[in-house]
């Protein structure tokens, strides 16, 4: 399983009382509702679901180590690491469009 730089740092030094969300990417495989149910054994809120199974959650930073540990995962990143923004698209957007 794939695990960010910054979810590992995240991990190995967190802070406590901050949250930080997540993206749960989930193997082909997998069940998204057994991964959903398992996240939030692990301390995390399930935010969104999001394409292909996977799921947008929050968890405090000092529980991101169980979330990492859940079954069924290809990758685990932070949900600002899959962000798309209007100013760093790589096609040209006209945001007064």
């Amino acid at each position: 399983m794939y695990v960010s730089r910054a979810v590992r740092t995240i991990q190995e030094d967190p802070v406590s009382g901050e949250t930080v969300a997540l993206v749960l990417e989930t193997d082909d495989d997998a069940d998204p509702d057994a991964v959903a149910a398992a996240a939030e054994e692990a301390g995390a809120t399930v935010e969104r679901r999001l394409q292909f199974g996977d799921l947008e959650v929050s968890v405090d930073q000092e529980e991101v180590g169980a979330v990492c540990e859940i079954d069924g995962l290809a990758a685990v990143q932070t949900a600002d690491a899959i962000g798309i923004h209007p100013d760093e698209a790589e096609e040209d957007v006209d945001p007064d469009a």
